[in-house]
């Protein structure tokens, strides 16, 4: 397989495999055996998916022992895959993943994948913990823990949360160990670490660890593996063992009163290659400077559910992002800024008080602000606030300047005290 990987020739002579099959068998091989790869370098010409070329299937010796190497020290064959498998494992990743996958998990399952696949080539250097794991496909099985960690999706045999606070989080397993876990399949109110003694709430979450390092993860959108151990606490949990069930970006985190009565760290979820998207990603606009939305704002939705389809995900409406960004010309709120691309003038459409749970907010115009990414950003992790009056207060620098309003879109207070009180919360608890 590494040779078709590497796009090496694909049948090679025995005197030129043996050493390399040799190193192979002393360091995966069966413990306490003897590394002789002159069997399995014959013995598989049995099998369709190998080939002995240059020589008659009756001619190969059948009986184990001297002469064996004899004939193949005279008639030197080449041997390799099949045509058929070799030309699909070089050209065809994602039959090359689960064919690696398939044969590290029934031959190696607690075997350091990390290290035969780098010794056989399906790898050239070592895995730095973020992303897709090399060999291991979306939805892929583990009996255990320590399965897998062998195959670098989840190295931590407890924790739930691989990562360190003064980095982003590569993994999180979600298994039922807080009853405060949501599980909505393609989005995850996950419940941080510590706070528990002996599986019993008794005491507060710290913002240190593993919950430091999902904050991390939404200041760098870096994405983090999800991977759902087996239970009743989730209709999208597997029946038995754990399964990784891919890439997930933390979008935000917030601070609650747990269901044990002990403060909690929060962390929305949602998937990023499960399933396509519902709606649109934020849209570029295309106009002249004088553009501006006439027509009335789109009816929003006080409760806006959620569409499944083994999933379930919060259905927002692209027609009032587009109004809201529309009636203000795609001018940020904040600063005044209007980027100009070359399809169109680009802003983004900022939810106040976000949608999902537990924040529930309405999908509708007076809930949502146009502001610039950077503004953006801001004000969606509360380094920006809105008082009352419509003061915008920088918490960074203190600075105030008045938001930037037109008649037509109405903004609602309710939901600015939502904002401010929410991250005035976070902010205190994290101090």
């Amino acid at each position: 397989m590494g040779r078709a990987y590497q796009r090496k020739s694909r049948l090679t002579p025995w005197r030129d495999s043996q050493r390399t099959l040799r190193k192979l068998l002393e360091r995966h091989g069966r413990p306490n055996s003897t590394p002789d790869p002159q069997y399995p370098f014959t013995a598989l010409h049995r099998s369709p998916v190998w080939r002995l070329d240059g020589v008659h299937e009756t001619e190969v010796p059948q009986a184990r022992g001297s002469s064996l190497i004899k004939w193949l020290e005279e008639k030197n064959p080449a041997g390799g895959l099949e045509a058929t498998l070799y030309d699909l494992l070089a050209n065809d990743d994602t039959f090359r993943t689960q064919a690696a996958y398939h044969l590290l998990k029934e031959y190696f399952p607690h075997e350091e994948w990390e290290d035969i696949l780098l010794d056989v080539g399906l790898q050239s250097e070592r895995f730095d913990g973020f992303g897709h794991p090399p060999c291991v496909p979306v939805g892929a099985t583990f009996p255990d823990r320590q399965a897998l960690a062998a195959a670098n999706v989840h190295r931590p045999r407890q924790a739930g949360i691989w990562g360190k606070q003064d980095e982003e989080a590569k993994s999180v397993v979600v298994s039922g160990g807080y009853p405060d876990d949501e599980d909505y399949g393609d989005e995850i109110i996950y419940t941080g670490q510590g706070g528990q003694t002996e599986g019993r709430h008794t005491h507060d979450q710290e913002l240190t660890r593993g919950n430091a390092a999902l904050i991390n993860s939404i200041a760098s959108g870096r994405p983090i593996r999800v991977i759902r151990g087996a239970g009743r606490h989730s209709r999208f949990a597997p029946p038995t063992g754990l399964r990784y069930d891919g890439l997930y970006r933390v979008e935000e985190h917030w601070s609650d009163k747990g269901v044990s009565n002990f403060l909690v760290y929060r962390f929305r979820l949602r998937a990023i290659d499960s399933i396509a998207e519902i709606s649109s990603p934020v849209t570029l606009r295309s106009g002249g400077e004088g553009d501006s939305a006439a027509a009335p704002p789109p009816s929003g939705n006080p409760r806006p559910g959620r569409r499944a389809s083994e999933v379930q995900r919060v259905i927002r409406s692209t027609a009032i992002a587009n109004w809201v960004k529309g009636i203000h010309q795609h001018t940020c709120q904040v600063c005044g800024i209007r980027i100009a691309t070359p399809t169109g003038a680009y802003a983004e459409a900022a939810h106040i008080r976000p949608l999902g749970s537990p924040h529930n907010g309405p999908d509708d115009p007076s809930n949502i602000l146009c502001l610039c990414p950077n503004h953006h950003v801001a004000f969606d992790f509360g380094m920006l606030t809105v008082e009352s009056d419509l003061t915008v207060i920088d918490r960074a620098t203190g600075e105030r300047s008045p938001l930037r309003t037109v008649s037509d879109h109405r903004i609602s207070a309710e939901h600015l005290a939502y904002h401010r009180d929410h991250h005035t919360l976070k902010m205190t608890t994290a101090g």
